[in-house]
């Protein structure tokens, strides 16, 4: 019965250690480019450049942030998703761009997106607002961090 017991284990070793090696690892990050990792997934791939803040468009964003976004976010508060008035100090520009226009992809492949995903596990949607009105909500954001709307 030793034997046996022995053999099995010889046998199954290396089928053990190529699944612990094959699919263990960064999974999360696998295929991701380093700007990907660093700013998000998503139609900006390239870094942006914010200059002063821009009220009339804070204004504009804060009117879709409150049609559309509020259904999850707060400024400070924790709805579904997380609370939102300092999230310009927390993440990058890019970040918050594309987790606006490609929230779905972010929280299945990105790996904050997935942490986030893990912490508030409600349905994440596309928004469906193009890259002006992304900017407009991401002004508004900014301007909250202020505490200027």
């Amino acid at each position: 019965m030793k034997k046996y017991f022995s053999v099995l284990i010889i046998m199954i070793m290396p089928l053990f250690t190529f699944m612990m090696f094959s699919c263990g690892g960064n999974e999360e990050e696998e295929g991701l480019t380093e700007f990907q990792l660093n700013h998000g997934i998503g139609p900006i791939t390239e870094k942006v450049e914010l200059g002063e803040l821009d009220l009339e468009k804070a204004e504009r964003g804060q009117q879709i942030f409150e049609s559309i976004c509020t259904a999850c976010h707060q400024l400070d508060a924790v709805v579904t998703g997380p609370r939102l008035r300092n999230v310009t100090e927390r993440r990058e520009p890019e970040f918050i761009l594309n987790f606006i226009l490609n929230p779905v992809e972010m929280s299945k492949n990105h790996p904050v997106g997935q942490e986030l995903s893990e912490s508030y596990p409600g349905q994440k949607t596309n928004l469906g607002l193009n890259e002006e009105r992304a900017f407009e909500v991401l002004e508004y954001l900014r301007a909250a961090a202020k505490r200027e709307l």
